[in-house]
């Protein structure tokens, strides 16, 4: 059953990540006591600088492996062919721009940089990000694939080596700001010969213009979306950057790695649900289309589940997990977290327009009109709201991303889809999440419990909005936990007459 081999698949990924992030959680109190807010806002620039290096080196290229690669599977020579000819393309771009940013970006970046000095820093994060697409597309392959085991072996050995190297550059060696950078550039460069080495019996290197002429025209219109996302990702911390400082970054990137977690359990379950969304679209399958169906839905209750909690413990979190000159990031919290769950339901909704080929050009229509927004809001609620203004500017942003993903998307998509009720899930999960969060009941016992009550309530709320069957949440995580996985699925794949 497809519901399944989602299911099965998203563990393995989302497992690989919570490793990762549940270290990162772990190393954080580390983390905040041998560097400053200041630091911490130095590495959230370096990190928005490198994505829009990124989407420049590649020219969303490494998008095109993994799309072309449903039609060349059946074609060993030729894809190995495309493959090569891409990389090879990518690598010619990545060392010319690489060196000439190393020579002149100084210069040319200051404008964007505000206080954090080109060098050592964000030369240090130029180079890791000429290494860093090779381990990107060696990823995407091993999902297309559907090889989850390989992804986690691979994406695991990366985090533990830049993890390691870290701990050791900036808590035993005291190099700091630098020594982090420092650390994910070594990790990249390590990978980015791992990444070469396996994949080396599936690459013919050349620069075969019909494959490029192929590759480019998929991946070309994909860069204004690349850019436009992220803007929406990264403008909210370069604005903070630039109005107040370093150290007011450096807070609010430290409660969006707590908020994070939703979104990066979203990009999990995404990287499991592309491969099967991509072959029910192919072959049209009624059934299949169903199933995609009963997934979206699925995956919308689960991350209103997720957000809301993550939103509603957020302040605990930060309180537990970082020194005391961070616990103002609690406030931004429960907004990021509900960012990450408009990004979910995005994930669920986009994949028509990445498969349709008519359909991708009209995707950065919907992302730079959320970039638009989102640099707007910023501008205009960050000298009068702070951290909050910069996080309830990127959740309005990222949900108007999604919202005219879904509208433009609608034409194309042979899957119905219950627009209207995903979007009444996610107001009622944030409405409650944001009530819970600021709740004081005396004293903290009773303050957790009414929480946990709270978010219990969500169950047969979202039920009753998803399925007409309020029910049908608690009595799939009952055989979940009963370790009757094939009954909980078939829970959701039952026929909704109301529908």
């Amino acid at each position: 059953m497809t519901l399944r081999v989602l299911g099965t698949n998203s563990a393995i990924y989302a497992a690989t990540t919570l490793v990762q992030k549940g270290a990162a959680f772990l190393l954080m109190p580390l983390y905040t006591l041998y560097l400053e807010p200041a630091a911490f806002g130095v590495i959230a620039i370096v990190t928005a600088v490198n994505g829009f290096l990124t989407i420049a080196f590649t020219l969303g290229l490494t998008g095109a492996v993994t799309r072309f690669y449903f039609e060349y599977q059946e074609q060993p020579e030729q894809l190995a062919e495309f493959w090569g000819s891409v990389l090879t393309l990518v690598i010619v771009m990545s060392t010319l721009l690489a060196g000439a940013l190393l020579l002149i970006g100084e210069h040319l970046l200051r404008p964007v940089l505000g206080g954090v000095p080109f060098w050592p820093y964000v030369a240090l994060g130029v180079v890791a990000t000429f290494f860093q697409p090779f381990i990107t597309t060696f990823l995407s392959v091993l999902q297309a694939r559907n090889q989850p085991g390989r992804y986690a072996l691979v994406s695991l050995s990366n985090f533990a080596l830049m993890t390691l190297l870290t701990i050791a550059f900036v808590v035993f060696l005291g190099w700091g700001v630098s020594g982090a950078l420092l650390a994910t550039l070594l990790a990249a460069a390590v990978f980015f010969c791992v990444a070469l080495f396996m994949m080396r019996s599936e690459l013919r290197f050349s620069l075969r213009w019909r494959h490029l002429r192929l590759a480019l025209s998929y991946s070309l219109p994909t860069v204004p979306h690349s850019v436009a996302s992220q803007t929406t990702a990264m403008s909210d911390r370069m604005i903070l950057n630039s109005y107040l400082g370093t150290a007011v970054a450096g807070l609010y990137s430290v409660g969006a790695m707590i908020a994070m977690g939703v979104e990066v359990a979203a990009y999990s379950v995404s990287r499991a649900y592309l491969p099967l969304s991509m072959g029910a679209l192919q072959s049209r399958d009624p059934v299949a289309l169903a199933e995609l169906r009963a997934m979206g839905s699925v995956i919308v209750a689960t991350f209103c589940l997720l957000g809301a909690g993550v939103g509603t413990f957020g302040a605990e979190v930060v309180r537990l997990l970082t020194a005391p000159a961070f616990q103002g990031a609690a406030v931004v919290v429960p907004l990021l977290a509900f960012s990450g769950v408009a990004s979910a339901i995005y994930y669920v909704l986009v994949n028509i327009l990445f498969f349709d080929r008519s359909a991708i050009k009209l995707l950065p229509v919907c992302t730079l009109s959320g970039a638009v927004l989102s640099v707007c809001l910023s501008l205009l609620l960050i000298p009068v709201l702070g951290l909050l203004g910069a996080a309830l500017g990127n959740l309005l942003a990222q949900t108007l991303v999604t919202i005219l993903v879904a509208f433009v998307g609608r034409r194309f998509d042979p899957v119905d889809w219950q627009y209207a009720r995903y979007l009444a899930a996610f107001l009622l999960s944030f409405a409650l999440s944001w009530w819970l969060s600021a709740l004081d009941a005396g004293t903290w016992v009773v303050t957790m419990f009414c929480k946990f009550c709270g978010l219990a309530a969500l169950l047969p709320g979202l039920g009753l909005l998803l399925w007409n069957r309020p029910l049908i949440l608690p009595l799939a995580i009952l055989r979940l936990l009963d370790r009757r996985p094939a009954e909980a699925a078939a829970l959701f794949i039952r026929p909704n007459p109301a529908t």
